[in-house]
């Protein structure tokens, strides 16, 4: 599944600019907004933990409407590489526009989730609170997992698509669980390799010998972004792979139908 999903993306090398465009944009939205946000609340408010949450929220809130932007965009194009098609950078970019009114709106009922979660955890304190982040999260990613493709290819709001995904979820389940963890295990282990340089780089600077350090950061921080734009493009392909699999019986060339059929067996097998 994972080698297959690559090879989609080799064929159409622009799905990789969907993660970096993400990137990209959470990166200016926290300089550019919630940098100047917070700076002129503290100074107007001082120390105060409703400023914090509120910036927590606005934070939240862009950067979900803007993952999910790129997502929606990099499911689209995905979709129609898998159908044969060639699609430019600029086509995913129109159908994501195109669904920005519902994206907004998933990235509000994201944030609030991802805000409620943080309030509990935070309420609940210790390892409570780190098992309700843990629990609370891996349930909310198992119940959205199909929610970018039903965005990008039918366009619901974000209450049909999470309903969507749950059904799917439920009916065939261990879908997301095993695929997922499985495409997105070699990026993991890259990414880890990235950090193992850079902070062996980070040990022999210390040491003294910065000229050979700053080129072994230089190269695990390569590693790292790389890895991960890569893992989340995979996620994305596979994401869109299985869901048209399993709401159309679709079998996109270049993936196997019996490796398709025994992930879906392994709910089956279960009950």
């Amino acid at each position: 599944m994972a080698g297959a999903s690559w090879r989609v993306v080799r064929t159409e090398k622009s799905l990789l600019a969907f993660p970096v465009l993400a990137a990209a944009f959470g990166l200016g939205y926290a300089v550019l907004v919630v940098a100047p946000l917070g700076l002129i609340g503290f100074v107007a408010f001082g120390e105060n933990m409703i400023l914090v949450w509120v910036l927590l929220a606005i934070a939240l809130l862009g950067m979900n409407v803007g993952a999910t932007f790129f997502g929606v965009a990099a499911a689209s194009n995905a979709s129609r590489v898998l159908n044969g098609e060639d699609p430019k950078l600029g086509d995913g970019i129109r159908v994501a526009r195109s669904r920005l009114k519902v994206i907004i709106q998933w990235g509000v009922v994201s944030a609030t989730v991802g805000l409620v979660l943080q309030l509990i955890s935070d309420r609940a304190g210790g390892l409570g609170g780190a098992l309700v982040r843990m629990i609370g999260g891996a349930a909310w990613s198992i119940a959205s997992f199909f929610v970018l493709p039903i965005l990008a290819l039918e366009g619901v709001g974000p209450f049909d698509a999470i309903k969507k995904s749950l059904s799917i979820v439920r009916e065939k389940w261990g879908v997301s669980l095993i695929g997922g963890a499985v495409v997105s295990l070699i990026p993991g282990l890259i990414a880890f390799a990235g950090i193992g340089v850079a902070a062996l780089g980070v040990f022999v600077g210390l040491g003294g010998l910065w000229a050979v350090g700053a080129p072994l950061i230089a190269i695990g921080v390569i590693v790292l972004v790389a890895a991960i734009t890569v893992g989340q493009i995979l996620h994305a392909v596979f994401t869109v792979v299985v869901y048209r699999y399993a709401t159309e019986g679709v079998t996109p060339e270049g993936f196997s139908a019996d490796d398709l059929d025994a992930v879906f067996r392994a709910k089956k097998q279960r009950l």
